[in-house]
């Protein structure tokens, strides 16, 4: 069994983040873009705001909650457009190259990177649909990390480690941009 995960923030994190539960939609994609900037302070204002739109606008053609796809993404790449792991992910959503062609997308470039990211997020919680709330998600996020043959294999989140903490992260940052917290492990 995994420990419990007791999730707290910094006072300077919560004032950055916290209002992201609480935005009249005008002021919704400053505060979005200050929150990409707080995980990735190199980013410019620019690309900030422009990343955050496409976030907002992303993830509501998707029907997901824009903040789950910050936290996922603030996972996988801290917001770094061109970053790349050592097993060839790229990009924000840190997409294989072969789930990036399956996605239609282009993983180098930010947008469609997101796109990619958003839409992949988007059918594995639909593939987990009969799954009750919260293990739907906890079950997308390891099927995102893990693969979905894992996820199956194991009749939910694998045993790995590094899956375990992944879901943790996503679903503890994704608590906390929402004004919340999570400990389900």
């Amino acid at each position: 069994m995994i420990p419990r995960v007791f999730f707290l923030l910094p006072i300077a994190f919560v004032a950055v983040f916290a209002p992201l539960a609480a935005q009249t939609p005008p002021s919704l994609p400053l505060v979005y873009a200050r929150a990409l900037r707080a995980y990735n302070p190199a980013l410019s204002r620019t690309s900030a705001d422009s990343l955050a739109r496409a976030t907002l606008a992303v993830s509501d053609a998707e029907h997901l909650d824009a903040r789950f796809l910050v936290a996922l993404v603030a996972t996988e790449s801290s917001w770094h457009p061109y970053a790349r792991s050592r097993a060839g992910a790229r990009g924000l959503g840190q997409l294989m190259p072969e789930t990036a062609r399956a996605l239609g997308v282009d993983p180098d470039d930010p947008l469609s990177n997101l796109m990619g990211a958003a839409t992949q997020l988007r059918r594995l919680l639909d593939t987990y649909a009969h799954t009750p709330i919260p293990l739907r998600y906890e079950f997308a996020l390891a099927a995102y990390n893990a693969g979905s043959g894992a996820v199956q294999k194991y009749g939910g989140i694998p045993p790995y480690p590094e899956t375990r903490r992944y879901v943790a992260t996503v679903m503890a940052r994704w608590a906390a941009l929402s004004g919340t917290t999570w400990t389900r492990y």
